[in-house]
């Protein structure tokens, strides 16, 4: 639900700034690639030295991780509205970008084991463990610092090329464990599991920070 109406306040905002900048050459669109996924930006040129953009980029991997001798399997799902204010200080193509980054992303893990498993303190069977995953959470908005190269609004022919590098500051992502075997009750049981919970919340807290590298090719009107 929450995605359904992020993705219609980003419709809506790409209408009007379609709508404000369209008749005066002050609007450019652009395909996007890079560590964001594929997707796209709308950008707006505000001053002469400003312009302001608004992206949506998604892309979805997956990939193994081992905490505590649990193999886990993780399916990441990436979805983020970059909406960034980028300023050109010198007479040429480099510029300095800030903004936010709405941050829609999803990540799903399933531990996989054979026979028996620790959890916390105990060993559990795979029929009192059930089946193991979980849930990784993520901030809804990422502050974003970078700088790039390229302007949609230069002197230049009406297409080209925009590259950018930054960081957007994501926080550390909330972890959930949840199990559906005999003992998915059992306080005992649950207070093991809350500790392997805390085993992978531990690394999840290094990750506090995503690199931002994307290539723009854009078309202006």
């Amino acid at each position: 639900m929450k995605r359904s109406i992020i993705l219609a306040a980003f419709c809506l905002l790409s209408w009007t700034a379609l709508a404000t900048a369209s008749d005066s050459g002050r609007l450019a669109i652009a395909a996007r690639g890079g560590t964001l996924g594929l997707g796209g930006d709308v950008m707006v040129n505000v001053l002469s030295d400003v312009n302001v953009r608004l992206g949506v980029g998604y892309f979805n991997l997956d990939f193994d991780g081992e905490v505590e001798d649990v193999e886990y399997d993780i399916d990441l799902d990436l979805l983020t509205f970059p909406l960034l204010v980028d300023w050109y200080p010198f007479e040429n193509k480099f510029h300095v970008s800030a903004g936010i980054i709405l941050n829609q992303t999803e990540a799903g893990l399933s531990g996989r084991y054979d026979g028996t498993l620790e959890i916390g303190d105990e060993t559990y069977t795979a029929e009192e463990i059930g089946v193991l995953s979980g849930d990784l959470s993520f901030r809804d908005v990422a502050p974003y610092v970078g700088i790039g190269w390229g302007n949609a609004f230069g002197k230049a022919r009406r297409w080209g090329f925009m590259t950018d590098l930054g960081v957007a500051f994501i926080g550390s992502p909330r972890v959930a464990l949840s199990a559906t075997g005999a003992l998915a009750g059992d306080p005992e049981f649950l207070a093991n599991l809350a500790k392997e919970e805390d085993d992978i919340q531990d690394k999840a807290d290094k990750f506090r920070i995503y690199p931002v590298l994307s290539a723009n090719l854009y078309f202006r009107f």
